[in-house]
């Protein structure tokens, strides 16, 4: 009985255990919302421009104070520092994750508004799913 028991714990748990895509596609969808989210409180409040970099090559979402497309530049000027670390505010999307967006680079102006004057959307592919990202054209509102 305990190894029947066991083997029917096996068939289910270990594949819940193993696919950890979805997992990482969702926590990756998480903290993109969030970084926009704090690109836009730090042009408020300090009253400059802060470009969001979306790089669909390398996979890669970056916040910089002048436009990055590559997200490569690293000086200390012209990149915004992250909360947490103080380092460059970048982030790398998982393998088998994919980002998209209707603009490579954008920014929200001093009040919040993204510019160019249009929504803006991301996707985060992965697992078979897509989960979309909006910035709002009028109020800059991230959801």
């Amino acid at each position: 009985m305990v190894i029947v028991i066991t083997g029917v714990i096996a068939v289910v748990a270990i594949p819940r255990f193993s696919g950890r895509q979805t997992f990482q596609a969702r926590g990756f969808y998480d903290q993109t919302l969030s970084m926009l989210r704090y690109a836009q409180k730090i042009a408020i409040a300090q009253h400059t421009p802060t470009f969001v970099n979306v790089s669909s090559v390398n996979g890669t979402i970056c916040l910089t104070y002048l436009s990055d497309i590559n997200c490569t530049n690293s000086d200390a000027k012209q990149v915004v520092l992250g909360p947490s670390d103080q380092q460059k505010f970048s982030k790398v999307t998982p393998n088998g994750i994919t980002i998209e967006s209707t603009n490579s680079s954008f920014f929200f102006s001093a009040l919040g508004k993204p510019s160019p004057d249009a929504t803006v959307q991301l996707s985060i592919v992965g697992d078979g799913m897509k989960r979309i990202i909006t910035v709002e054209r009028e109020t800059g509102y991230v959801h």
